[in-house]
């Protein structure tokens, strides 16, 4: 399972329940990664867009039994969407927010992450993979100029046991 996010400085990803940022190069590479697959993601972060993702299967974690979105899968149990990706033939993505990220942590085995060289007042923020020992940088692209900020795709692997 990936996970696949946008981070500024401080590994900030939201504020009041928006992305920080709204870049053309890291959606368009967001889209191009996540096309045909599952996306995995919180109740908040589904009601953040505007309906479901096109052209992706997309999950949704909640602890709410009743909810149902158009054009997604609800879910109640972490275990239950860990069997269903294990079933599935397409890759799966955790795409946020910030809880659902945490829960998804162990299962992670690849972080696709889009660092913004800028900072923004936030209140949500991702796990750090840089001082996460488990995982190590495998592919890092050079500075892209997107709108006026520099960013960088930056890819860490799970680190394997030895």
């Amino acid at each position: 399972m990936k996970l696949i996010l946008a981070v500024d400085k401080n590994w900030a990803i939201g504020l009041d329940n928006k992305m920080l940022y709204d870049l053309k190069k890291d959606l368009k590479h967001f889209k191009e990664t996540t096309t045909d697959s599952l996306v995995i993601m919180g109740r908040k972060t589904f009601d953040s867009m505007s309906s479901a993702l096109p052209n992706r299967e997309n999950i949704i974690l909640t602890r709410d039994k009743n909810l149902k979105r158009d054009g997604a899968l609800v879910f109640n149990d972490i275990s239950e969407i860990i069997s269903y990706v294990k079933n599935s033939p397409k890759e799966a993505f955790v795409i946020g927010g910030s809880e659902i990220c945490k829960l998804f942590l162990a299962y992670i085995d690849e972080a696709i992450i889009t660092k913004i060289d800028a900072q923004s007042p936030a209140d949500t923020y991702l796990h750090n993979f840089d001082t996460d020992s488990n995982f190590e940088i495998v592919e890092e692209s050079k500075p892209i100029n997107d709108e006026g900020k520099k960013i960088k795709f930056v890819r860490y692997k799970r680190k394997e046991n030895k």
